[in-house]
């Protein structure tokens, strides 16, 4: 009688042993899924512009973008230069709070997604950062967001959201558009920057 109990009691040891190898092995793997995906920060940098990608050298009027370092919303320390030295840039001026916004974010977004090379920044109020993070997550946003302060809004002449501004390679400021732009619009003030005015690359 005594084996018996003796030998139900081993066999509970090791089954709940086995099952905490279970619990274990199943944290160790649910570990690495609880890493959300980072969107607006640097990941979202843009990475060179394709070898087989040409732009415009001259751009006719137009007035120098105005350069600007800011943080962006993952606290990555970015300057907008940097992304239009070599490749035409869409600047939006959005806000989390703003609901016209997300449509013309995500309208933006898709027409610069077709155009090879082009990158995108959005800029919101450097009061809304973090809620701009949840935004840029919501949206699922693959350039980066940048947290301009109230000079770089002056300076863009940004008087609300959301405001577009096409700036070509090197830093011209092509064109903006206050309340939004066409699609139709956007995409063929892109293609003409491109060399030989490729469309939609």
């Amino acid at each position: 009688m005594r084996d018996d109990v003796q030998q139900t009691l081993r066999a509970a040891a090791r089954a709940l042993a086995l099952g905490l190898v279970v619990l274990v092995a199943a944290a160790a793997c649910s570990g690495g899924g609880d890493e959300e995906e980072s969107f607006g920060g640097a990941e979202a940098v843009p990475g060179p512009v394709p070898s087989d990608v040409t732009f415009v050298e001259d751009v006719e009027g137009g007035v120098p973008a105005p350069d600007f370092t800011a943080d962006l919303v993952d606290g990555t320390s970015f300057t907008a230069s940097d992304l239009w030295a070599d490749r035409p840039v869409v600047v939006i001026f959005t806000a989390s709070w703003c609901e016209k916004c997300k449509a013309e974010h995500e309208k933006v977004a898709e027409v610069v997604a077709k155009h090879e090379g082009a990158a995108m920044l959005a800029v919101v109020p450097g009061d809304d950062a973090e809620p701009a993070a949840e935004y840029a997550t919501e949206l699922e946003l693959d350039h980066p967001v940048a947290v301009g302060n109230d000079e770089v809004w002056l300076d863009w002449a940004a008087r609300e959201p959301p405001l577009v501004v096409l700036v070509a390679p090197g830093g011209t400021v092509i064109r903006g558009w206050p309340g939004g732009v066409e699609r139709q619009v956007l995409a063929e003030e892109l293609d003409a920057l491109y060399e030989g005015a490729t469309s939609g690359r």
